[in-house]
């Protein structure tokens, strides 16, 4: 564990040095002084629960953060406070120095909130005797009360180097940045000779793309007689006044040719017909002598087909849906004969079975019940045992086996301890095989967990076999 600590400290530390070489340091204020209140707990960590903040002791926290860049901060905060064991009944004393890396969401300096991760090393002294080293690892967020000052929220989790002395920190206070407040210094600004402007349109002859005619700024010093957004020398009607579109020319008719390219520049027609009117009352371009639907305009034979599937909307079935023709143009996406609309797994082929879906094989069925007993975890808690991943491996080959099918984790437990903690413990251990399967890239919307405690025994829990037997997680595997 340790050795994974140092090498997280270390890589810490070379990003750091990586991002103070690549950006510029902030430029007017870099330093930030904060203060915080501080809110210790040992026993969470110790006792692998979550805060009771009934057992929080106290502490203070002052320190100095300088801003490297936009995106990263080092921090040397300084704390005091008590400390509270589990197994001992007076506090101690404890006073810590850290040496913090943060890595912040940093945008502009009107930005409400900032959030940042960190990760450092400290020092720890009790009693102001005994020194211990451990990793501050924890987030926090400054939210701005006014340009220079922040409301700070932090939480940390800090793994010790020594046994029994993991805790949870929680600190709210204030931070203000320090700096300079001046503007940048004015330079003089350079000599530069009298620009050349031949044409006298205020546009000199080194940025003017028509030196020598009188134009607008717009266009780089060139000309727009008929005022209609295209320099003349971009306007294949300089003269008359046009749409950008038709490359400056008019479309007396608006229908899309320009009037220099339309042989009938009064009357509305489709390119096809050089820009005259044929017969087509739907305006589709299916003249209605050929068009199966002179009046809906469409692309199949005059007729639309909204999925394109090659079938008429008046004949197709599933008129949205591309499909075959033999199904009178519904889909039928894994070619089962069933199609998708009464397909209650429509990826997955069962030509015999009336709803789509296929059975679960017996050696299928024999892997999940296999895989009720093998899935191990460690003595009273939710961690896998290595072993169990082989089970859980094989139970992904069969659930890709079943595209359309969903997978169900529910945990369950034997009676010793608490009701309440056995409940939690089956939703912890089921909760873990699916985030190992979550890791093994099995999409979260095909699986869900749950646990039931001690309240679904298999067998009775007053022999050790049959508790074995209640300590089980099930795996379901049943259509969408």
């Amino acid at each position: 564990m340790n050795y994974k600590i140092t090498r997280c400290l270390l890589l810490l530390i070379l990003v750091l040095l990586i991002h103070t070489q690549s950006f510029a340091q902030h430029p007017n204020r870099p330093h930030t002084v904060f203060a915080k209140r501080l809110f210790v707990d040992h026993h969470g960590p110790a006792l692998n629960e979550f805060t009771d903040f009934r057992n929080t002791t106290g502490g203070f926290e002052f320190g100095y953060l300088r801003n490297l860049n936009k995106y990263v901060n080092a921090a040397i905060p300084i704390k005091v406070g008590v400390l509270n064991l589990p197994e001992e009944t007076d506090n101690r004393r404890f006073m810590s120095i850290d040496f913090v890396g943060q890595l912040q969401h940093y945008r502009n300096e009107t930005q409400l909130v900032i959030p940042y991760a960190m990760l450092g090393i400290g020092a720890v002294s009790e009693d102001f005797s005994s020194m211990g080293l451990q990793l501050p690892i924890g987030a926090g967020a400054n939210v701005r009360l006014g340009k220079y000052g922040f409301i700070n929220f932090q939480v940390e989790y800090r793994v010790a180097f020594s046994d029994d002395r993991d805790n949870i920190q929680y600190g709210v206070g204030l931070a203000f940045m320090l700096g300079k407040t001046d503007g940048e210094e004015m330079l003089p600004e350079p000599f530069e000779a009298p620009l050349v402007d031949t044409d006298n349109d205020s546009i000199p002859d080194r940025d003017d793309a028509c030196p020598e005619i009188a134009g607008l700024a717009q266009f780089q010093g060139c000309p727009d007689t008929d005022q209609d957004g295209l320099a003349d020398k971009n306007d294949k009607c300089p003269e008359l006044y046009g749409s950008i579109e038709m490359n400056g020319c008019p479309d007396s008719d608006g229908d899309g040719l320009a009037d220099p390219d339309d042989k009938c520049p009064n009357q509305a027609g489709p390119r096809s017909y050089d820009g005259c009117p044929p017969t087509d009352t739907d305006n589709d371009g299916f003249v209605d002598d050929v068009d199966e639907c002179p009046t809906v305009v469409g692309t199949l034979r005059g007729c639309p087909d909204s999925d394109g599937d090659g079938i008429a909307d008046g004949k197709d079935d599933c008129p949205y849906a591309a499909g075959e023709g033999r199904f009178n143009g519904c889909p039928d996406t894994d070619g089962d004969g069933i199609i998708d609309s009464k397909d209650k797994c429509p990826n997955s082929p069962a030509p015999n079975s009336p709803t789509g879906c296929p059975e679960i094989t017996k050696e299928d069925k024999a892997v999940l019940d296999y895989a009720l007993q093998a899935v191990q975890f460690e003595t009273g808690k939710s961690i896998l045992k290595e072993e169990s991943y082989v089970v859980l491996d094989q139970v992904i080959t069969i659930l890709d086996r079943y595209p359309d099918f969903h997978l169900e984790i529910i945990g369950h437990t034997d009676n010793v301890g608490s009701e309440d903690n056995n409940l939690r413990l089956s939703q912890r251990r089921a909760k873990a095989c699916y985030e190992y399967l979550l890791t093994k890239k099995v999409p979260d919307g095909r699986m869900s967990y749950g646990g039931f405690g001690e309240n679904n025994p298999i067998a009775p829990n007053d022999t050790k076999d049959g508790r074995r037997l209640n300590r089980r997680v099930e795996f379901v595997l049943s259509p969408k």
